[in-house]
């Protein structure tokens, strides 16, 4: 593994904004029109993002209304997660790269050696779960429990992260929270009874894990320079900082328009038939 690679560093955005350059990134990558690509951000305002197939039913749209809290659905797979104290990332790879591994938990591995590295030259005991595993959450939120490979420290979900492998590119992108923000998460979900909310985030407090509690006053700004490294030195990279293309720019304003903002995407879900 050896080349140079694209970083990108953005500012606040909001989510439309920031899942329609994960994809407008990706496609260009996967045409061959853009370099492989690490894209770190964040999020403003605070948004919610559902995976790609969850349940609108999970979600208790009055209360992110009330709260100014952005919903998107996201490309990829898996269950809630609430984008705020947070640092996100993305990598978007050619398919075709001859040392990614063909199958999706193999390079997620990969992947996931990279962001261990890095988390543990901060000081933070992160490591890897085991093969094997698998999630077996029992609420709409994601971090409850772990699958295979995901990070874990002192036992708890730390990254959650999703994959997805489309137009000939992986995309794979995921949040490293730096406060747990459980009950701002719970309350944006719904559930039959109060007791049923507080039972779900007893146990999603009991099973995740943030950087808060693992570092001292951990910020966005000392915390992504060390992924960036961790990953560079795993995968035998270099990281040249960039700016989107005009290409990429025009693909995420349409996809942000298009998809990413609009209600029958994010409320409807990608399984939405048309009525007859």
């Amino acid at each position: 593994m050896s080349g140079r690679w694209r970083l990108l560093v953005d500012g606040p955005a909001r989510a439309s904004w920031n899942m329609a350059v994960d994809e407008a990134i990706m496609t260009m990558v996967g045409r061959k029109e853009a370099p492989p690509t690490l894209r770190i951000y964040r999020w403003d305002p605070p948004a919610l993002s559902l995976g790609y197939f969850q349940r609108l039913e999970e979600v208790d749209l009055s209360a992110c209304r009330s709260r100014g809290v952005d919903l998107v659905r996201r490309p990829t797979g898996g269950r809630a997660i609430l984008h705020d104290e947070e640092v996100t990332y993305s990598l978007s790879l050619p398919e075709d790269l001859p040392w990614l591994p063909r199958g999706v938990t193999e390079a997620y591995r990969l992947i996931a050696g990279g962001l261990v590295r890095g988390l543990r030259s901060l000081g933070v005991p992160a490591e890897m779960a085991p093969a094997g595993r698998r999630g077996g959450g029992k609420t709409a939120a994601c971090f409850d429990a772990p699958c295979t490979y995901e990070i874990v420290a002192r036992g708890r979900k730390l990254v959650g992260s999703a994959q997805m492998r489309r137009m000939r590119a992986v995309l794979q992108h995921g949040s490293f929270p730096l406060r747990l923000q459980a009950e701002e998460l719970f309350d944006l979900l719904h559930f039959n009874s109060p007791r049923e909310r507080a039972l779900g985030q007893e146990l999603f407090a009991a099973k995740a894990i943030s950087l808060g509690e693992l570092l001292d006053s951990p910020r966005f700004d000392n915390v992504w320079p060390a992924i960036v490294r961790g990953l560079g030195e795993e995968l035998g990279v270099d990281f040249d900082r960039g700016s989107l293309t005009p290409a990429e720019e025009e693909l995420a304003r349409g996809l942000a328009r298009e998809k990413y903002a609009n209600d029958k995407w994010n409320l409807d879900g990608p399984r939405r038939r048309k009525k007859e």
